[in-house]
């Protein structure tokens, strides 16, 4: 019996260290943490009751840190196909909602006055070197914008 748990012990860290293993390796060798410390992209995105305002962009395979403020008189959201797998880490006052099967998300609420970070990462796609991702209010509609990925290729 002694022997079964410590094999079953040594199986659970191996499959621990693999998943550590494949999170860093993701992330470009990096932890979410060094990455946040290490000059993450970043792109902020204010909420008002007409609409949104967008500022910065990012690159593929970037960790980026996506700040959003309702500076609205009423709740808003933002929902985005590129969150379905992008989304590391979500911070601050944000809600997650789920659709009625409670199947992945559906959109992220965010109350008048309140902030939230999503740490985001969106893939590289070797035939657009430009991607523009589109967001929109679940709640509100017409209310919609995107933000860019820009694929930068040079010589050194």
């Amino acid at each position: 019996m002694k022997i079964k748990t410590c094999l079953r012990n040594r199986l659970l860290v191996q499959l621990a260290m693999g998943a550590i293993v494949l999170t860093v390796i993701a992330l470009g060798g990096r932890s979410v943490v060094q990455a946040m410390d290490k000059g993450e992209m970043h792109v902020d995105i204010t909420i008002t009751d007409l609409g949104y305002s967008v500022k910065g962009h990012t690159m593929p395979n970037q960790l980026t840190s996506i700040t959003i403020r309702n500076n609205g008189t009423i709740p808003h959201g933002i929902t985005s196909p590129a969150f379905t797998k992008g989304i590391i880490k979500k911070e601050g006052d944000g809600v997650e909602t789920r659709d009625s099967k409670g199947k992945g998300y559906r959109a992220y609420h965010l109350e008048p006055g309140k902030v939230m970070t999503l740490h985001f990462s969106h893939l590289s796609n070797p035939e657009q070197e430009t991607a523009q991702v589109p967001f929109w209010c679940d709640i509100h509609t017409h209310m919609k914008g995107e933000f860019l990925v820009v694929e930068t290729k040079g010589e050194y």
